[in-house]
């Protein structure tokens, strides 16, 4: 009110900007902003972007990536749910590359598709050249690199309609046949994956903008304001300084919770990975030590749920081996070893019930009593499968003495007992 008695305008509200019922808010243009900081982190060699006033020919970005030119072309396939073929050097050469996000000339955006594989809006390009009929007419005549071929798979695009979007792009190079004698025992193809940049406005309004919230950012960070940054600025520092260990570790065991362990495995390993880092600097506290042990479990863990448990077992066996105390390192390592028929799994379960049994009535806790039971468990399903049966038998009983309810020993009982009736 006072602003408008006085003659000042009010800031305009964003259209960009959503506000919730708790007073807070969200910027969309984060969306843009924090993929154009990761575009302005590539080297100026591989940095791309186009408009609806310049098209980005393929032939050029190919030729300044791989040095593939323009007489060696041959065929280009497009798949993007409808498979289309070009052939010709100069078709393919001058084939506008990300053409298909241009708005119509009413303004809509008609850049969806359906996509390779059903995946929606992912594109696949298939590029064969330096082929064999292609030597006849090329003054190099090299057939070391005959019936080459280069992969390119655009993925879902990001950032903010109307402003600019941002395309992961990957090439990959297959090891051409011929050029295995010359790359010595399994050579590997060469592989490349960038964000291009596709603009609704000029290059220098989007560098504009964002070097303005940017900078910004930097300065109060630089010289002590952090409180006074907005949401756009600490979401971008954010970004900067990724991974945040402790955002990282929530966010995992969040997603973890709602069994989607491959989101968790990429926030864990965020995480363990930053940790691992501050202790080859010898700045890791005896805390995150700590930490950096429940990641590794976590991790272990969520390959172990899917299934994978020759990648489980590296990170189970870091933290079994590292922790003092909680058992449940020692179980889901035991688990995993069991899972792969490790010949140790029997020497590292005797080993804890050696322990176990080795302490004093008095220092026994109730987490000492259950994990012996999960040893003598997994000890008799050994016993079985090396079939053992007799031994496996004399734990099972033992369990049932302390526990005479126990469902498993009961079932582990009667399926010896068919067992040794099919022998």
């Amino acid at each position: 009110m006072l602003n408008k008695l006085f003659g000042k305008k009010e800031t305009p509200k964003k259209d960009t900007v959503l506000e919730f019922k708790d007073g807070s808010q969200m910027d969309f243009d984060i969306f843009w902003l924090q993929r154009e900081l990761e575009f302005q982190h590539q080297r100026d060699r591989i940095q791309f972007r186009t408009n609806e006033n310049h098209s980005l020919k393929f032939g050029e970005l190919i030729n300044s990536l791989f040095d593939i030119r323009k007489e060696e072309l041959s065929v280009l396939t497009i798949n993007d749910g409808s498979l289309k073929v070009i052939e010709g050097e100069e078709e393919i050469w001058n084939y506008e590359f990300l053409g298909h996000y241009k708005r119509n000339e009413k303004g809509e955006y008609e850049y969806y598709r359906e996509g390779c594989s059903k995946l929606a809006n992912q594109v696949i390009l298939t590029l064969s050249y330096k082929t064999y009929d292609k030597s006849k007419t090329d003054k190099d005549k090299s057939i070391s690199k005959t019936d080459a071929m280069l992969i390119v798979h655009l993925q879902y695009p990001e950032g903010l309609k109307d402003k600019v979007l941002y395309v992961q792009t990957t090439f990959c190079l297959p090891t051409i046949k011929l050029e295995r004698s010359k790359k010595g025992i399994n050579p590997q193809p060469l592989s490349l994956s960038i964000l291009i940049g596709f603009d609704f406005k000029t290059k220098e309004e989007t560098e504009t903008e964002f070097f303005s919230i940017f900078n910004s950012a930097k300065d109060k960070l630089n010289n002590g304001k952090v409180e006074e940054m907005d949401y756009l600025e600490r979401e971008l520092i954010e970004v900067l300084f990724h991974p945040q260990i402790a955002k990282e570790f929530y966010f995992g065991k969040k997603v973890m919770s709602e069994n989607r362990f491959w989101d968790a495995i990429e926030y864990f390993n965020n995480s363990f990975t930053a940790l691992q880092q501050k202790w080859w600097k010898d700045q890791l506290t005896d805390e995150e030590f700590q930490t950096l042990i429940e990641c590794s479990f976590l991790i272990g863990y969520c390959y172990y749920e899917i299934g994978l448990f020759d990648k489980s077992y590296k990170y189970l066996e870091f933290s079994a081996k590292n922790s003092k105390t909680g058992y449940k390192y020692q179980s889901e390592y035991i688990n995993c070893l069991i899972a792969l028929k490790d010949i140790r799994s029997l020497m590292i379960i005797d080993h804890n019930i050696e322990a176990l049994t080795k302490k004093k009535e008095d220092e026994r806790t109730e987490y000492d009593y259950e994990f012996q039971l999960f040893l003598i468990r997994r000890r008799c399903y050994c016993l079985i499968e090396l079939k053992l049966y007799d031994q496996a038998e004399e734990g099972l009983k033992y369990i049932l003495s302390i526990d005479p309810e126990n469902e498993f020993a009961k079932q582990e009982i009667e399926y010896i007992k068919q067992l040794k009736n099919n022998e």
